[in-house]
């Protein structure tokens, strides 16, 4: 007999956990039909990573990209309906953006995180086009009323195809991309240099333009950068307080263990040989007595 009432109690217990089970479940079930069934409430799109000043990919255009996918308005559309993971690879095929994710909240939120591209610096060719390079050297198109604040490269003439931005390339994009990648990563140069050009002469040299002061600073090539930002950096440091600011016309920083400047006085023109237009004659000719110029 003690077996017998063992046994239907363990019985009736169990049943009564049997039922518990499945009424959750039922009611999970239930739950999640009507939340499928119901409408996507609204649409929220989080851009990460960036000012609403500087997004190159707007609220609205997230909508349009979404609705054009989905075939339909997407706060009209029931969540069943949405293939999220179709929206979110149709979000993650557009250039501007690294990363979108999808998700449906509990308040029937249609929520889009958004984590656009970060770009380096602003091409804009000789031919005519006129785009971003991201931190990844991948090309990032600019919109209408979109606007990142990044230096902004001219004088290039290399037309942009994966090939000219490889690592081993010595394309003349390739280095630039090295030089303003160098630059962004720099807190003291990213807030020095607003501006970069390549000079239209047989040498090419990448030049840099300052947000203070009048010179402009011959980097060259994407060579031995970390040596060359040095001297620039001492050289600011420990030059441009005693002889001041306004005092040179460029700052070439070329040749190892100096740093040569051309004065920007037109006082002083009769002490400076003249300069020709190639680059090459401009890094000789500035090299010229004490009182035209100065090595560090």
């Amino acid at each position: 007999m003690g077996n017998r009432k063992i046994n239907m109690k363990r019985v009736r217990d169990t049943l009564i956990w049997l039922v518990l089970i499945l009424g959750i479940l039922g009611l999970l079930f239930m739950s999640v039909r009507r939340k499928s069934n119901a409408r996507v409430k609204t649409l929220v799109v989080n851009i990460e990573g960036a000012k609403e000043s500087e997004h190159l990919i707007s609220e609205q255009e997230v909508k349009q990209i979404l609705e054009l996918a989905a075939g339909k308005t997407i706060t009209k559309a029931n969540i069943r309906s949405l293939n999220l993971r179709l929206l979110e690879a149709r979000l993650n095929k557009d250039k501007r953006i690294e990363r979108a994710d999808l998700y449906i909240d509990a308040k029937s939120r249609l929520n889009a995180r958004i984590i656009q591209k970060k770009p380096v610096v602003r091409i804009v060719s000789d031919s005519g086009q006129d785009y971003y390079l991201d931190e990844n050297a991948k090309r990032v198109p600019v919109t209408a009323g979109s606007s990142v604040r990044v230096p902004v490269v001219t004088g290039i003439r290399d037309t942009f195809s994966g090939s000219v931005l490889k690592p081993e390339s010595k394309s003349k994009l390739r280095q630039v991309f090295d030089i303003m990648h160098y630059v962004a990563k720099d807190e003291f140069l990213a807030a020095l240099i607003e501006q970069a050009e390549v000079e239209q002469d047989s040498i090419g040299d990448i030049v840099l333009i300052p947000k203070i002061g009048r010179e402009r600073l011959i980097i060259g090539d994407s060579k031995d950068l970390d040596h060359k930002f040095d001297k620039l950096k001492i050289f600011y440091r420990d030059g441009m307080p005693k002889l001041g600011w306004s005092r040179y016309k460029t700052l070439n920083l070329k040749y190892a263990n100096q740093v040569s400047g051309l004065l920007a006085n037109p006082d002083l023109a009769q002490k400076i040989k003249p300069v020709m237009k190639d680059s090459l004659q401009v890094a000789d000719n500035t090299l010229i007595d004490k009182n035209a110029s100065i090595h560090h």
